[in-house]
Formats: structure tokens, sequence, C-alpha cells
């Protein structure tokens, strides 16, 4: 198994990833934008909403504008 590093998130693709949670009414502080293993378009990202104060992780992919919830992080 190789050890490559991902590049760091651009700041220009989290507005655009921000931009997609917001097209999908989705408020809240961002905490963490990772690449996701499933392409080029895939991100991980690790939100707090603002309503629930709940943090979870979603999967949002740039290409087919989708944003799938995995799992409720706890601290």
């Amino acid at each position: 198994m190789d050890n490559v590093l991902e590049p760091e998130v651009s700041q220009r693709e989290m507005m655009k990833i921000i931009g997609l949670f917001r097209k999908n009414e989705f408020r809240g502080e961002y905490e963490s934008f990772e690449h996701g293993k499933g392409g080029q378009d895939e991100y991980m990202v690790t939100l707090t909403d603002e309503k629930s104060d709940v943090k979870g992780l979603f999967k949002a992919d740039l290409g087919t504008g989708s944003i799938e919830f995995q799992h409720v992080v706890m601290d």
C-alpha cells in the first residue's frame, strides 16, 4: 500500500463545495475538506449544522452536484 499524500483542497475548490452546500440549504461551520477516494470531483467535508449543532461527515461530488451524509462525528 502506497502512502501517497493527496494534495490539499484549494480555496477555489472550497468555495465551490460551500456553494453546493448552500444551494442544498446546508448552513453551518465547516471544519475540514479532504479529497475523496471516488474521483477528482469527490470531497469529504466535516460540517457542524448551525441549527442542531450536530457535526457530520458528508461526501460531496462537484461533478454530479450531490451531497451524501456519511455519519455523525463525535468529538
